[in-house]
């Protein structure tokens, strides 16, 4: 620190002033609170990062736009009446939950010569990075698919640029290969696991193969657009080892306690905006899918008194939503509100779906109606039904397996919203139909608009984004969904 001390009867003040100066050359020795730690191990930062990507997923608007459930009363979201919504939390994070700028931070806590040791408390320095690059891709596709060309290269560089630049999606979707194929390199089984890991819990095996599953998602995903590249994907993740069974799922374990229950459990306690909707009862009910007694609750008193199972009529206006009472539909299980009911992130079902159609594509080898009947044979298991008389009158349609899976893959990602909505636009399965009282006649929603504050923000690079992209609205489809 420097001194400041202008000395005019230095007789009188020499003493004290040599005493300021060597205090105040010892000032930030001083001035430490010995109650707070000046260094936060990255396990916390672990922790609540992890918390703060399964919260931030939109996931009661996937499950709307994937016509899982419908809105009881209050119907806009169903209707697709607000365009526009923020991705700035998933950068930042918000409250307690952390954001990948935590990730970022916990990368270079890990690479840097002169933190690397005090990081490597939580695990060994490599597994860190790796698992950290893990989730950031993970967030990142989560984003990606909800807005399209988003800030990638330039982002979290804090107040060294405050108006990154958009990349591509095809851009972003190539950096997640990269990010998740090297990730999963990366990781050192030998070396210690991470700390803090509330998904596998410091296993370092587990997170390789989740990695690759993602990988093998991520490139299912650019199927339509880029077959060369999608391969390549497919064919590493495959190779590198994905998730087989459900043992090894991916999942965020909810505990029975206010810190940490479903979200839900929290929201039926109090309020019942959402039941399940009448395009998944009807089509389960259909196949007599031994699932829907745990997808939903009967209702009390349906207005067919020889009905079990009703569904909430989908996408309608708030006056004839109104007019329709609790006890006459069905709402969500409580396998699915629990106060410690689980959030699947990746399942061997999904895994199994998208080997079953890596074979149907000639991708890779395999028995494509075997994988297929497997997948939902995985998905029984992971909801705890026998399914063995369902999936004996299951079909495989080799001549248009699109359907086939894309129908079975909607309903067995029943709670992971954003991912049924994701492949209903990829396939193009089921055949959903838009909200009947779609605000301004809209189509089921592709994508969601920007937040309002990159236009005053960050305008050069949003509107070059929109430029190349398409109009900044829900209908607008990104690079991957054509």
């Amino acid at each position: 620190m420097k001194k400041i001390f202008k000395i005019k009867v230095w007789a009188l003040l020499l003493i004290p002033s040599l005493f300021l100066a060597s205090s105040c050359e010892n000032f930030e020795k001083m001035n430490v609170d010995p109650n707070n730690v000046s260094q936060v191990p990255t396990s916390y930062m672990f922790t609540n990062t992890m918390r703060g990507m399964i919260r931030r997923q939109f996931q009661t608007t996937g499950i709307i736009y994937a016509q899982h459930w419908a809105e009881t009363q209050y119907t806009e979201t169903s209707r697709y009446e607000s365009p526009q919504a923020s991705f700035y939390t998933f950068f930042t994070g918000s409250g307690d939950d952390g954001g990948m700028i935590d990730l970022e931070e916990i990368i270079k806590l890990n690479t840097d010569e002169t933190t690397k040791g005090f990081a490597s408390a939580s695990g060994s320095n490599t597994n860190q990075i790796a698992v950290a690059r893990i989730m950031k891709a993970f967030i990142c596709q989560k984003m990606t698919d909800m807005w399209g060309d988003l800030p990638y290269s330039e982002a979290l560089q804090g107040n060294e640029n405050f108006s990154p630049a958009y990349d591509t999606q095809e851009a972003i979707y190539a950096g997640l290969v990269t990010e998740l194929t090297q990730a999963a390199q990366q990781i050192n089984t030998s070396e210690r696991g991470v700390v803090g890991d509330i998904i596998f819990n410091g296993d370092m095996n587990a997170w390789k193969k989740f990695a690759y599953s993602l990988l093998l998602r991520v490139g299912m995903r650019m199927s339509e657009v880029d077959p060369a590249q999608a391969q390549a994907a497919v064919t590493t993740a495959l190779a590198g080892g994905v998730i087989t069974k459900n043992s090894e799922n991916a999942t965020y374990r909810y505990l029975p306690d206010a810190n940490n229950w479903n979200p839900y459990y929290a929201h039926f306690l109090t309020r019942t905006d959402y039941a399940i909707s009448n395009v998944l009862t009807d089509q389960m009910l259909a196949t007599n899918d031994p699932r829907l007694p745990v997808f939903a609750d009967p209702a009390p008193a349906p207005r067919d008194a020889s009905a079990t199972y009703v569904g909430m009529p989908y996408g309608v206006r708030n006056s004839i939503a109104g007019s329709i009472t609790n006890d006459e539909i069905s709402f969500p299980g409580a396998a699915v509100r629990a106060a410690d009911a689980p959030y699947f992130i990746m399942t061997a079902t999904e895994v199994l779906f998208n080997q079953a159609e890596a074979v149907s594509r000639g991708w890779t080898s395999g028995d494509a109606p075997s994988l297929f009947k497997s997948a939902i044979a995985a998905s029984m298991e992971q909801w705890g039904v026998d399914g063995t008389a369902y999936i004996a009158t299951v079909t495989y349609d080799a001549d248009n397996w699109k359907k086939s899976i894309g129908d079975n893959k909607w309903i067995a990602l029943y709670m992971q919203g954003q991912e049924a909505w994701n492949e209903w636009k990829r396939l193009d399965y089921p055949l959903l139909q838009p909200a009947p009282d779609a605000s301004l006649k809209r189509a089921i929603p592709r994508r969601r608009g920007y937040p309002q504050n990159e236009f005053s923000l960050n305008e050069t690079n949003y509107t070059a984004a929109v430029a190349r992209q398409g109009p900044d609205e829900m209908e607008t489809r990104t690079w991957w969904d054509k």
